[in-house]
């Protein structure tokens, strides 16, 4: 390593990414003698909730998962399953629990430093990246940047956004099956969209309700809340609740490439580095996929890759689904109630995920209306 560097990585962002890929790197074999974290922000608060499914039996996170069901249900108009999930177990984790345990876990290894700053610039030189904040310029052989998110909108492209309210409420009743969650919830009005709620119970009378979009836009704030309150009137008719805690966010779901014009020696990860699905916009189990890919390539002395990678077949299967959903050739919840009505759940999990293997993907994608697909997937076969 350069004797001038003053540290062998900066971590550009502490979110799900940047602290995900710092503590697989201080459990790693990675040798390394300083890391460098940089954010704006504290993380002491609880600004998000990550839902994922996953079969491992061990994990790095397994101390910070509040909840853990083997089951969850499936609504839509004329359809409502609840599905045992298998060797899957469907996980929440809130983000005040994991910015603490992370946090508390990288401040015992001296190796690791903080630092609370605005970040301005991140540029490649010869031998060295910089990072350029408020108050200094830090460089290191690599940055691995989750802060800024940078995408390329090419013409002709279906770039959509997740969109998401959700509030925590209490009920003095019990209201929910906590046994259960709910994993999305269809019998909402379109609006010549595609919009779904989703209800992770904490307790009987604790819950997350989350009202979801996907477009290309997302709505005002009074939507949202106009949204929430018709659903828990709806579903519990006259309850008395209180709201403990509100969290919003935006997602990229774009077929568009994420280009990195930071130069080699900075590598985009997270959101920014393209690692919510496209189709979907789960985040939280591809980022501890690819960070995992990352500190596996340090490992073995293997280069590094400076734009997001994704399986092509998987991202062809994601531009033939944001192409169906963009023609507005058949309502979205439409398309997934057939896939939950005609495959075993395992196969649609591992499909989701990235997991499955080619004869399952062919049994998954020929349960959809051919009729629809087919032109869409023609049209992104040819698609530049």
């Amino acid at each position: 390593m350069n004797a001038n560097l003053e540290y062998d990585f900066i971590i550009a962002g502490m979110g799900c990414a940047g602290l995900s890929l710092a503590i697989q790197l201080s459990q790693s074999k990675v040798a390394f003698n300083k890391v460098l974290v940089i954010d704006k922000a504290l993380k002491n608060q609880n600004d998000r909730t990550w839902c994922f499914w996953s079969k491992e039996a061990v994990a790095w996170y397994d101390p910070i998962v509040l909840k853990r069901w083997k089951q969850f249900r499936f609504l839509a108009p004329d359809f409502n399953k609840k599905y045992d999930l298998g060797a899957y177990h469907y996980n929440l984790i809130r983000g005040i629990d994991f910015y603490t345990y992370c946090l508390d876990q990288l401040k015992k290894d001296p190796r690791f430093e903080f630092i609370q700053d605005e970040l301005k610039s991140l540029v490649s030189l010869e031998n060295a990246a910089e990072a350029k904040c408020s108050n200094g310029t830090y460089s290191a052989k690599l940055i691995f940047n989750s802060a800024f998110r940078l995408q390329k909108v090419k013409p002709k492209h279906v770039n959509y956004v997740q969109h998401f309210t959700g509030w925590i409420i209490e009920t003095k009743e019990n209201s929910f099956d906590d046994a259960c969650p709910v994993f999305m919830d269809f019998t909402t009005d379109q609006e010549d969209d595609f919009r779904f709620y989703y209800v992770i119970p904490y307790s009987k009378t604790k819950a997350l309700i989350e009202y979801t979009g996907f477009s290309q836009k997302a709505l005002k704030p009074e939507e949202y809340t106009r949204k929430l309150q018709a659903y828990i009137e709806n579903k519990h008719p006259g309850i008395a609740y209180s709201v403990l805690e509100t969290e919003t966010g935006s997602i990229p779901m774009a077929e568009s490439p994420f280009v990195n014009p930071f130069g080699k020696r900075v590598i985009n990860i997270g959101t920014a580095g393209g690692h919510s699905k496209p189709s979907t916009g789960y985040t939280f189990y591809f980022i501890q996929k690819y960070t995992a890919q990352l500190v596996f390539q340090l490992e073995n002395g293997k280069s590094l890759p400076t734009e997001p990678r994704q399986k092509n077949r998987f991202l062809y299967y994601d531009k033939i689904m944001l192409d169906v959903l963009h023609q507005k050739k058949q309502e979205g919840r439409l398309v997934f109630m057939r896939l939950f009505k005609k495959n075993k759940i395992e196969d649609l999990l591992d499909f989701l995920n990235e997991d499955s293997n080619p004869g399952t993907e062919l049994k998954i994608t020929s349960s959809v209306d051919k009729g629809l697909f087919l032109p869409s997937a023609i049209k992104k076969l040819f698609t530049p």
